[in-house]
């Protein structure tokens, strides 16, 4: 006796189940040794998990001859402020007793008051451009930086991500230098300036030591962010996954005959499928193949009742 093909006993198998229920796609479906037999489906216990929080990410050796340029600007700024702030000092002592008129202990003064605007706007450029994290160093750590960076004892460094994934909360970075090896990032914060292509607002890291001497400006690397923790629970392998209807969805075969549809709301993307901590639990066995079958008889409806 010739068999029907797989596509005629998709066919048949999903008007069977509609004429049983109409809403077959709510209720676990019952299909015989045979008809699981004809249909290959396979299955595979469900196995613990857990994914790191690594993030894979794009970083470009950033120039840092604009923050240099500041620096510079600042610290002039700051010796004229100190200054004129002696010189408008001196200047009220003397006109309290008459030595120097009012109107040049005035002009003194307002040159301290000038010098001191510039001195606020500078470091507010600092912040606004390059992060809050270069506004809290002090005038030793500000010079510092600057010594190294000039020197290549460390280089900054930008990380993006598509749409800023996991730049939230990340701690670490990781810089990729090929046949160089590996370096570390330490993350500065928020950069202040977005990447129009990938859509990310970006961080700003500090790489140090002697791979610093490795990152010429302009050098584009692969990197990984950690954020120093992890998640565990069931990973729902890529086989077993169904997405309808804005739903991702797997077969779980609960006992001989019956198969019960679950939606798998993820905790974690991973490139072996999704990991969740609610809705399966381990050791259950999911459809890894033939699981599209199972799906279009799940959520067929009868042609009388549409």
């Amino acid at each position: 006796m010739k068999l029907p093909s797989a596509a005629t006993l998709i066919l048949m198998l999903a008007a069977t189940c509609a004429r049983l229920n109409a809403h077959a796609q709510d209720k676990p479906l019952q299909l015989d040794a045979r008809t699981q037999a004809r249909l290959q489906l396979r299955i595979a216990p469900l196995t613990a998990a857990h994914s790191s929080d690594q993030v894979s990410a794009f970083a470009t050796v950033v120039d840092p001859t604009p923050l240099l340029t500041l620096l510079s600007d600042l610290a002039t700024a700051q010796s004229a402020y100190t200054a004129s702030q002696a010189e408008a000092a001196r200047s009220q002592a003397l006109a309290r007793d008459a030595s120097l008129s009012a109107k040049a202990s005035e002009a003194a003064t307002a040159q301290a008051r000038s010098d001191q605007a510039r001195v606020r706007l500078l470091k507010q450029r600092l912040g606004l451009e390059w992060g809050a994290y270069f506004t809290t160093l002090s005038d030793n750590g500000l010079r510092q930086l600057g010594s190294d960076l000039a020197a290549a004892r460390c280089a900054l460094v930008r990380v993006d991500t598509p749409a800023g994934q996991g730049l939230k909360g990340a701690k670490t970075v990781s810089l990729d230098l090929g046949a160089l090896g590996f370096a570390d990032a330490r993350v500065l914060g928020v950069a202040r300036t977005a990447d129009a292509r990938l859509q990310s607002p970006g961080l700003m890291t500090l790489v140090s030591g002697e791979n610093a001497a490795y990152l010429s400006i302009g050098l584009s690397l692969k990197a990984s962010l950690y954020s120093g923790g992890g998640t565990s629970g069931l990973l729902i392998p890529n086989a077993a996954l169904l997405r309808q209807g804005g739903h991702v969805y797997a077969f779980i075969k609960t006992n001989a005959q019956t198969f019960d549809r679950r939606i798998v709301t993820p905790t974690r993307v991973t490139p072996e499928g999704l990991i969740v901590t609610s809705g399966f639990t381990s050791g259950e066995k999911v459809v890894v193949q033939g699981a599209s079958a199972l799906l279009t008889a799940a959520t067929s409806v009868p042609a009388d009742e549409e």
